[in-house]
């Protein structure tokens, strides 16, 4: 019985110090809060994951799609840069929106100026149509805050360059499968 007694003693006492070590370790995390639009599905979320897991300092991640939210506690002494972390969520093919680092708002660059457009688009089936859709425009140089709605069949973004050939834009959406056709202002 003694026996059992110090058994049960010590790892009581293990577990007390493995509680207060990971209590003390926490302490040194740094939590940061995104808001991101567009999630709507595990496989945009599995795209987005993949691409915040590179930044460097990333210990854990979390994402809830239904509340369109992500999680990312940074290891001990990481340095945290809210526009890396914007970079990546819109290579991702999101939006961001609202950043917090330990509950405190972080303010991201500010929308671009330029020409918003409206593009319909056909043949979109599913989120993947939606992101692959999301990335292409992306890519192209001049345009910014791509939004893709699959329900409405629609592109909305910012083009920066007031020169630039819309028709080369349906041509990116057309490129990919699908019709495009640009809607009039």
């Amino acid at each position: 019985m003694l026996k059992m007694n110090r058994i049960i003693l010590s790892l009581s006492l293990v577990l007390a110090v493995m509680v207060l070590a990971s209590s003390v370790w926490a302490v040194d995390q740094k939590k940061v809060q995104l808001r991101v639009d567009g999630l709507s599905c595990p496989f945009c979320a599995y795209g987005l994951e993949k691409k915040l897991k590179r930044i460097k300092g990333v210990d854990k991640l979390e994402i809830k799609i239904n509340e369109g939210l992500v999680i990312m506690t940074f290891k001990e002494k990481a340095n945290i840069d809210p526009e890396l972390i914007r970079k990546k969520v819109k290579e991702a093919g999101f939006t961001p929106r609202e950043l917090s680092i330990e509950g405190k708002a972080v303010t991201l660059k500010s929308a671009p100026q330029g020409e918003k457009i409206v593009l319909n688009i056909q043949g979109m089936t599913c989120n993947d149509c939606v992101a692959r859709v999301s990335r292409a425009l992306t890519a192209v140089e001049c345009v910014k805050d791509v939004k893709v709605d699959l329900k409405k069949g629609q592109a909305t973004f910012v083009c920066t360059n007031p020169k630039f050939d819309k028709a080369k834009l349906v041509k990116t959406v057309e490129d990919l499968g699908f019709k495009a056709k640009l809607v009039k202002p």
